[in-house]
């Protein structure tokens, strides 16, 4: 049986690896909240979905984590040229690879590759817990009575949640997803949160994106109390276990940075999440 979403055939099976950025949902929510957003079909079953934009008399397209293929591989320089020659006349094309980009004088680079956090969840929930470094798993087992608690997210963008994570982003200066984008994720029942402490005063809280075998881990959010009881690693250990026992195989944590967040970093690959190079952000004239 084939499963039919944003127009094409998928074996659900071969999504397992497709980041929430190019899978048909997200497509789906950006159209619901009016973003435009055009899908390429390329040779051996890949496409890529554009993100539209018009800035005056300019057209930008930008491809996040794509081009993406049923079998995993590298994009070929025909397949830049193919995403270029599909788009209207006289549009930018930047491309984000989820990995490597061939080498060519005709790209020109904009962002170094970024890295990513990505946990296998395939194993049994003991060889998973065993492969937890040793603090991790400390301090899970010291943050294991709290309780912890499930539901599908309110398709609320002003939920207090995404509230939260706006006044964050005010604060240390990153742009978080519209809340509306987040909030068009719930409607479709793709979205899935996870709270601890007493229900209607939560001491921390997760929030995750599912999209066919796979996750991401889209918000996260701790007060003072949640802090000092680890509820983030009881919450993201419970959050892992839900979503496998649902069938996710896969769960992307985010981006890492040693460097700029070496505490964030530690935390993600403290789960026994493998690191993972991006491709280059590029512009393809």
């Amino acid at each position: 049986m084939r499963a039919m979403m944003d127009g094409a055939p998928f074996p659900p099976a071969e999504l397992a690896h497709v980041p929430v950025q190019q899978h048909p949902a997200h497509a789906a929510a950006l159209r619901r909240i009016g973003a435009g957003v055009q899908r390429i079909d390329l040779a051996d079953g890949g496409y890529a979905h554009a993100l539209l934009r018009r800035f005056g008399p300019l057209r930008l397209a930008l491809v996040p984590r794509g081009p993406v293929w049923p079998e995993p591989r590298a994009p070929r320089m025909d397949d830049l040229r193919a995403l270029r020659r599909a788009l209207p006349a006289r549009t930018m094309l930047i491309v984000n690879g989820d990995g490597p980009l061939p080498r060519s004088l005709r790209i020109l680079p904009l962002v170094t590759p970024q890295w990513v956090a990505e946990w296998d969840l395939t194993p049994p929930p003991d060889t998973l817990r065993a492969g937890l470094h040793q603090k991790w798993r400390n301090r899970l087992h010291r943050a294991g009575a709290a309780p912890v608690h499930e539901q599908a997210m309110p398709p609320d963008p002003d939920h207090w949640l995404l509230q939260h994570e706006g006044a964050t982003a005010r604060r240390r200066g990153y742009t978080p997803w519209p809340a509306k984008l987040v909030a068009a994720h719930a409607a479709a029942g793709h979205a899935r949160l996870f709270t601890a402490g007493p229900r209607d005063a939560p001491v921390a809280a997760m929030l995750f994106l599912r999209h066919g075998a796979r996750a991401t881990y889209q918000i996260g959010w701790s007060g003072a109390a949640g802090r000092a009881q680890d509820a983030h690693r009881l919450l993201l250990w419970h959050a892992a276990m839900a979503l496998r026992g649902d069938g996710v195989r896969c769960l992307d944590l985010g981006t890492i940075d040693t460097e700029t967040a070496p505490g964030l970093a530690r935390f993600k690959l403290g789960t026994g999440a493998r690191a993972r190079p991006l491709g280059p952000t590029v512009l393809v004239p």
